[in-house]
């Protein structure tokens, strides 16, 4: 397997910065008024986008166990904004649909930046790892408070590790993703 050389990410780095100035300069000319009247769609597209990170956070991290919030809720507009520039019946929806798009990719990097530059504002988002079993005693009031049950345990310890008794978990988590992860206790080879 060969990786990207320093150079080669130095320079994708570079592209991403000059893009995100892009977008971001697109978003705000027409959040301004400069493209035309497409500062509703900026409003709008942005609107949506902060609804559905707040939607999804309080939900909880279960229903996102494979997809990051940024992703689904970034997923689900650029889909549907997609959809409706596709079958629009004036020609102004394709348009409409790449400002739509570039604000929200626009939004998705400035959060993503700041989530970075800021580890309260990062965990008001994504909040944090959930200890569910220490030193093998399981914390039910953890569990409760996110809708999951020991079979949930059992699973994630057959899953990882191959565990089929909870004996053998020492520590269980509930990351930020939604997933469980499981230390098993070390035994000693007889």
């Amino acid at each position: 397997m060969s990786y990207a050389s320093l150079r080669e990410v130095k320079w994708e780095h570079r592209v991403q910065r000059l893009g995100f100035i892009c977008f971001v300069g697109i978003a705000v000319a027409a959040a301004f008024g400069l493209l035309g009247d497409r500062a509703r769609i900026v409003a709008n597209t942005s609107g949506i986008y902060l609804l559905l990170l707040v939607i999804f956070r309080i939900a909880g991290r279960r229903t996102l166990a494979e997809t990051s919030t940024f992703d689904l809720v970034l997923l689900l507009i650029i889909g549907e904004t997609t959809q409706q520039a596709m079958v629009g019946s004036d020609d102004d929806s394709i348009m409409s649909a790449a400002i739509a798009i570039l604000s929200l990719v626009s939004l998705d990097m400035t959060i993503t930046y700041l989530r970075k530059a800021s580890p309260a504002f990062d965990h008001l988002l994504e909040g944090r790892s959930i200890l569910l079993i220490h030193e093998g005693k399981i914390r039910e009031a953890a569990l409760d408070a996110h809708s999951l049950d020991l079979e949930d345990l059992k699973e994630a310890a057959r899953l990882s590790h191959g565990l089929t008794d909870m004996e053998d978990v020492r520590q269980a988590t509930l990351e930020r993703d939604g997933k469980i992860s499981i230390v098993p206790w070390r035994r000693k080879k007889a």
